[in-house]
């Protein structure tokens, strides 16, 4: 295990030994879950031509839905309530912040331009899942290891899901534009998922360690606010 990877083991292990910390966490997660249903650009099933496609969209969309009742039921058992954040809290709307292709749908595109849209969806849709499900992958060991049965069901559901979301978004840009186009559809949102995941985590992490100060083991919140620091000094030059 790199020194990466065991800071982020660690912390995952700090966040689920305090319920109330553990709770924030799944909340985050849920808000990510539930944000497809606050905007009216997400899934654009109705512009994909492959009814394979169409009903995989379909069916990743009511996960999303099942994994925000899963997150709830979880955060009930920690003896918390769901919480509602503002958009800077949540990833999806950062890593859309980080974003220049943008994959709205108009009425007036022919069909190449309704196809690189719809290819766009699923650029970004591919690079979150695949971060949230790397993070769910720490997530679920620190439960693992905690004993955290019933969130740490929940998690290991949600992960199932998210891998094979993960799996089939990067194949259907290669099946919606050409390949040279898609590598170079991948690349844009992969930067822009990068450049989130910097912003994102530096500032969730920093407001849980102002917030909840009590909360964290005393020896280790130097290195949790060096992380932060670390973070947005390196967004600060990318």
């Amino acid at each position: 295990m790199n020194l990466v990877d065991s800071v982020k083991d660690r912390l995952h292990r700090d966040i689920v030994a305090d319920p109330i910390l553990h709770a924030r966490v799944l909340n985050l997660y849920l808000c990510g879950e539930a944000y497809p249903n606050t905007v009216d650009d997400y899934f654009p099933i109705e512009h994909v031509d492959c009814p394979d496609l169409a009903r995989r969209m379909q069916k990743h969309r009511g996960e999303e839905s099942k994994h925000v009742t899963l997150y709830a039921k979880a955060i009930e058992t920690l003896g918390a309530e769901v919480a509602e954040l503002p958009r800077w809290c949540i990833f999806n709307h950062v890593i859309r912040s980080h974003t220049r292709e943008a994959w709205r749908v108009g009425g007036d595109l022919n069909r190449e331009e309704r196809l690189n849209k719809v290819a766009n969806f699923f650029a970004h849709a591919h690079f979150l899942e695949k971060r949230v499900a790397r993070s769910l992958e720490y997530h679920h060991d620190a439960c693992v290891r905690a004993r955290c049965e019933y969130p740490g069901h929940v998690v290991a559901l949600v992960l199932a899901d998210e891998q094979n979301h993960v799996r089939y978004t990067r194949e259907a840009v290669f099946d919606l534009v050409s390949r040279q186009r898609a590598a170079d559809i991948l690349q844009a949102h992969r930067s822009a998922e990068q450049r989130a995941n910097l912003d994102f985590s530096c500032h969730q992490l920093r407001r849980l360690l102002i917030e909840e100060p009590a909360r964290w083991p005393q020896s280790r919140q130097w290195l949790y606010r060096s992380c932060a620091f670390i973070m947005q000094a390196v967004l600060t030059c990318a």
